[in-house]
């Protein structure tokens, strides 16, 4: 005999529903899917900015070697010619298409003082000048430690090619627009 079947088991099994899809994504994971993004686009920025200023903290690695050098052997003549020398090379890497290498003395001093509006006049003043004039000199008498601080300065606060170029641009559009509303107010 067959054991009568209870309403229990009649029922049928439980049906999981099928598991959800990875696609679309949850609010949360578009969240960090765009922090995630956000953070390498800023460390790619960092690096890129950090590579394109490598030549600056190579350069006052120099600038410390030579002036530890001069402490050292108090020759100021070679302190003045390396000084020119390295200044030359920054000034050639960070102005390549620019920089004309040709150009010396007072020209020289002007152009330093032209790439660096931070430090205004301080190249062709006195100290400047020593630089340039007393490079050729047998025993010459200069303050090496504020040549040395002028240098680390510019080298650390110039401008570069990128630079010039926003600001240039900045004063086109600025000079368009002004002569454009000079022309409507009329």
């Amino acid at each position: 005999m067959q054991p009568t079947p209870t309403p229990l088991d009649q029922l049928a099994d439980i049906h999981l529903p099928a598991e959800p899809g990875w696609w679309p994504l949850a609010p949360g994971w578009w969240i960090l899917l765009a922090l995630a993004i956000g953070a390498l686009m800023l460390f790619l920025w960092w690096r890129h900015r950090q590579q394109q200023n490598r030549y600056r903290q190579i350069a006052l690695q120099e600038l410390d070697a030579i002036f530890n050098q001069y402490q050292q052997q108090q020759n100021a003549a070679d302190y003045l010619h390396q000084l020119s020398v390295l200044l030359r090379r920054t000034a050639i890497t960070a102005y390549p298409q620019s920089f004309n290498a040709s150009i010396k003395g007072t020209e020289w001093l002007n152009w330093l003082d032209a790439n660096c509006p931070a430090l205004s006049t301080r190249f062709s003043s006195d100290l400047g000048q020593s630089l340039v004039a007393n490079a050729y000199q047998k025993n010459p008498q200069v303050d090496a430690h504020a040549l040395y601080q002028l240098s680390k300065e510019w080298i650390s606060l110039h401008r570069t090619t990128s630079a010039r170029k926003k600001i240039s641009t900045k004063k086109t559009i600025t000079k368009k627009t002004t002569t454009a509303v000079e022309t409507t107010h009329v």
